[in-house]
């Protein structure tokens, strides 16, 4: 992973946490259910992620 990527990372994990603590702030419930679909989404992401990568495959065999 090169820096732009970690970065990348990092203000996607801050962004996420800062738009839960906002939401907690006005209306706690509203914050689960943001959390719950944010979790959800990057589950999707994840998953589709690790579906795109591809096994080494052995020239030789087995």
């Amino acid at each position: 992973m090169n820096k732009i990527a970690i970065a990348a990372w990092v203000a996607g994990l801050a962004g996420f946490g800062l738009l839960v603590t906002g939401i907690a702030l006005i209306h706690t419930p509203s914050a689960f259910i943001t959390a719950g679909f944010g979790l959800i989404g990057w589950a999707w992401l994840a998953d589709k992620a690790a579906a795109r990568i591809q096994p080494k495959r052995n020239p030789e065999g087995g």
